[in-house]
């Protein structure tokens, strides 16, 4: 894994509990500066072990989301790519616990998430509580 990005996630996950973050968002900063944006969530995808829990990629993911120029659309669209796509577990995982609803419409989300849900029943779940409280908002 990248230097910058070990130090991202060691930096996100000590501060994960305070109340605010204090250096995340320049270690964060810092991997887009080395990455830059294109194709950033793939290439960050394929450098990130999977013994890291996807619950710090999702984080890393989130604060990526105020550094890049575009506040994250590209990573989003990228996410939703892999929903669609729903054949890989960890991206699954790693799309359901982002801070962000997939697709600009409900109808898409509900479709590909009802999807996901059949062909990965340990996510159904997730699925369902996004669809819920995105119908609740």
């Amino acid at each position: 894994m990248h230097q910058v990005v070990t130090r991202a996630l060691d930096v996100i996950a000590s501060e994960c509990c305070e109340p605010e973050y204090t250096e995340a968002f320049s270690a964060v900063r810092a991997v887009v500066t080395e990455f830059g944006e294109k194709n950033l969530a793939e290439r960050l995808f394929a450098d990130i072990p999977d013994s890291i829990s996807f619950l710090l990629v999702a984080r890393l993911f989130n604060l990526l989301a105020w550094q890049t120029d575009d506040n994250g659309s590209a990573m989003t669209r990228t996410v939703e790519h892999w929903l669609v796509e729903g054949t890989n577990l960890r991206k699954l995982q790693l799309a359901l616990n982002l801070d962000v609803y997939p697709f600009v419409e409900e109808g898409d989300m509900y479709r590909v998430l009802s999807d996901v849900a059949v062909t990965h029943p340990q996510l159904a779940d997730k699925c369902q509580q996004m669809i819920s409280s995105r119908k609740n908002r």
